[in-house]
């Protein structure tokens, strides 16, 4: 069996659904709701939101 060590890449934002979080309490009349004051994974999700842009910027632009 091979071992596989640092392979962490941090979150994506498929990681940052709001279903898959602690404090997800449902949606009512279309709308999220959240158990908590104000979302408690905010900074991991703006950490994808950079990590995917640096990503595309890196990958998908060919106008350099």
């Amino acid at each position: 069996m091979k071992r596989i060590y640092n392979k962490w890449q941090g979150y994506s934002l498929a990681d940052c659904d709001c279903q898959y979080c602690l404090y997800y309490g449902g949606k009512k009349k279309g709308e999220r709701v959240c158990l908590s004051a104000k979302c408690v994974c905010l900074e991991e999700i703006c950490e994808a939101i950079e990590q995917e842009g640096g990503e595309r910027k890196d990958n998908g632009s060919q106008d350099q």
